[in-house]
């Protein structure tokens, strides 16, 4: 039988291999459990499918995290989310497993969470009405949660910290820095008393297909989706989008009917991939009905 620390790092391997072949690692690791599948595809036969994934590379991924304060979270850790599971449903990309930094326990933040989303370039409006319904969700005991991005991300985990309580940042880059660097000391904040996750291993770099793929780790990890501000194309519909997919009530605040910034809000609402709602008691209400 495997050791807890053999298994971590097998869990580690499995992480950064899955960088190169998420569906490879996900039927390995159904037929053969983590041990095994890490063994497989370190072993000369598979390597050249992951690139050079070795017990010294996740050991490396381990000492990486270990050296800012974080750790790796694995699926058959009794703190992984179960609602997770609910991207298997829908064909996508469930984490192989999630790095972490943050004294929070990711099943129990996550319990009653609520991610409030929307445009990097928001206006004092969009701003205004994150805040406003982040700090009420927070102060009703929900924890917000958001991609760390600049714009209503940032305002949304500001006014969590704000009401007193913890927030969770989906991050689209490893753990080795706080990114972006601009939300440099809100990320350091956030870390104090909730959780940055990533579900890739230290030393990975953003780039854009990260940030959409963290988007369906928000929207599983959420128990609704409230859109604050976003305009008609932008990273949000795709949170959007995720969130109708795994059935998780999408809402959306309406702005001003000549606001460009609001027109992602509007178009969800007009085309049904949102609710109106312009209070956190009408979230909660949706949320409970």
């Amino acid at each position: 039988m495997a050791t807890n620390d053999e298994r971590l790092l097998a869990w580690a391997l499995l992480s950064r291999a899955a960088l190169a072949s998420p569906d490879t690692v996900r039927a390995l690791l159904a037929a053969h459990g983590p041990v095994d599948s890490a063994e497989r595809i370190a072993a000369d036969g598979v390597r050249s499918r992951f690139g050079p994934q070795t017990r010294g590379t996740a050991e490396l991924d381990l000492e990486r995290a270990e050296r800012v304060g974080g750790r790796l979270l694995t699926r058959d850790d009794p703190g992984w989310p179960a609602a997770l599971s609910d991207l298997d449903t829908v064909e996508a990309h469930t984490p192989i497993a999630l790095w972490t930094r943050g004294p929070g326990q990711l099943n129990l933040l996550t319990d009653r969470s609520i991610a409030v989303v929307g445009a990097r370039a928001s206006t004092g409006y969009g701003e205004k009405v994150a805040r406003y319904v982040g700090m009420d969700l927070a102060a009703q005991g929900w924890t917000i949660l958001s991609g760390g991005a600049f714009g209503i991300d940032a305002t949304a985990h500001a006014a969590a910290l704000e009401a007193g309580q913890p927030t969770v940042a989906v991050l689209p880059c490893g753990l080795h820095r706080l990114f972006p660097q601009g939300n440099a000391d809100l990320l350091a904040e956030i870390e104090k008393t909730g959780l940055l996750v990533s579900e890739y291993p230290p030393g990975v770099e953003p780039n854009r297909n990260l940030f959409l793929g963290r988007n369906r780790i928000v929207a599983a990890l959420a128990a609704g989706i409230v859109v604050c501000e976003s305009g008609i194309r932008s990273g949000t519909a795709n949170t959007v989008r995720w969130g109708n997919k795994l059935r998780r009530p999408v809402m959306a605040v309406p702005g001003p009917i000549d606001s460009a910034a609001s027109r992602g809000c509007h178009e969800f609402i007009r085309t049904g991939q949102a609710r109106l709602v312009t209070s956190a008691h009408e979230v909660l209400d949706l949320l409970e009905h």
